[in-house]
C-alpha cells in the first residue's frame, strides 16, 4: 500500500478496497467542507446585513438631528451640518441660507471662530460671540460701493473699535482708532472723498417719498434688481418699504425681504430709480 500527498491530504493509491473505502471519506470530508463554507458564507451575509442596518440608521439618526438643530442667524437657515445640543447648534459646524458659515456654534448661534461669507463677495474671518462679530478679524466687501475695501482689526459687539487698519483698493489705508463703528483718528485723502461721496448719496436718496433701487447678487455672476420707497430717515439710515423683493431669496439688515416689509439701511446702498 502505498500514499501521495495532495492539496487535501494523503490519498490512498494501493490495496483492494483501501482506494473505494478513501474515495468515500474524501466525499465525506468534501461534503462537510461544502456544509462549513456554505454556513460561514450565510453567516457573513448576516453579519454583513448587520452591519448595513447599524450604518443606515446611524445615518438615518445623524440626518434627523441635522434637520433639528436650530441655527438663529436669519441668513443661514437653508441646513446645517455639525454636533448638535438640545436642539441647538452646537460645537464646530457648517450652516448655510443665503450665506454661508463655517466655525464655532453655542447654543444655535455663532460663537467663537469662524468665516462668514455672503453671494456679493463680502467676507468676514475671525472671532464670533452670541452672534455678533467679537474680537480680532477680517471684513472684505465685495460688490457695491464699498468693493474691494477691507477692515482688519478689533470688533466690540459687532462694531470696529480699537485700533484698527482700513484698506483701499487703491492703496491707501488708514491705521488708527476707530470707536463704535466709527473712525476717530485723522482722516486720509480718501475718506476724506469717501465722506462726499456719502454725503451726495444720502442728500440724494434720504427723502420720504424718493423712490429707491438696490442692486442684489443672484449667484455668483447675475444681478437683480430690488425697489422700494423711502418713509423714514433716522441718523446714517434711511427706512424703505419694499415694493419690489425680487424673484429670488434676498436679506438685507437681516430681513429676508418680502413686499411691503420696512428695512432700515445705509443710502449709499440705494439709488434714486423712477
Amino acid at each position: 500500500m502505498g500514499y501521495v500527498r495532495t492539496s487535501r491530504g494523503q490519498r490512498l493509491i494501493s490495496g483492494p478496497r483501501a482506494g473505494f473505502a478513501f474515495q468515500i471519506d474524501l466525499g465525506f470530508f468534501g461534503s462537510v467542507n461544502l456544509r462549513a463554507k456554505k454556513a460561514e458564507t450565510m453567516e457573513g451575509q448576516r453579519r454583513h446585513g448587520r452591519a448595513l442596518t447599524l450604518t443606515l440608521l446611524l445615518l438615518f439618526c445623524a440626518s434627523v438631528s441635522a434637520q433639528d438643530c436650530k441655527v438663529f442667524d436669519p441668513e443661514l437657515q437653508g441646513a446645517y451640518a455639525g454636533p448638535c445640543k438640545d436642539g441647538l447648534a452646537e460645537g464646530e459646524g457648517s450652516a448655510r441660507g443665503v450665506a454661508e458659515y463655517r466655525g464655532g456654534f453655542r447654543a444655535g448661534r455663532k460663537h467663537g471662530q469662524g468665516v462668514k461669507t455672503w453671494p456679493n463677495g463680502d467676507r468676514y474671518e475671525g472671532g464670533f460671540a452670541e452672534d455678533k462679530r467679537e474680537g480680532a478679524g477680517k471684513y472684505t466687501w465685495g460688490t457695491g460701493p464699498w468693493r474691494g475695501e477691507s477692515y482688519e482689526g478689533p470688533y466690540v459687539n459687532d462694531k470696529r473699535h480699537g485700533e484698527g487698519v482700513y484698506r483701499w483698493p487703491s492703496g491707501d489705508a488708514y491705521k488708527g482708532a476707530f470707536a463704535e463703528d466709527n473712525i476717530v483718528g485723522y482722516a486720509t485723502p480718501m475718506m476724506l472723498a469717501r465722506r462726499k461721496f456719502e454725503e451726495e448719496a444720502k442728500k440724494a436718496v434720504a427723502k420720504e417719498g424718493q423712490k429707491v433701487c438696490r442692486e442684489m447678487a443672484v449667484g455668483l455672476a447675475l444681478t437683480e434688481w430690488i425697489r422700494g420707497v423711502v418713509v423714514g430717515v433716522s441718523g446714517e439710515q434711511v427706512g424703505v418699504r419694499v415694493d419690489e423683493p425680487g424673484t429670488h431669496r434676498h436679506v438685507v439688515a437681516g430681513v429676508e425681504l418680502q413686499a411691503g416689509d420696512v428695512v432700515w439701511d445705509a443710502p449709499t446702498q440705494w439709488t434714486p430709480c423712477w
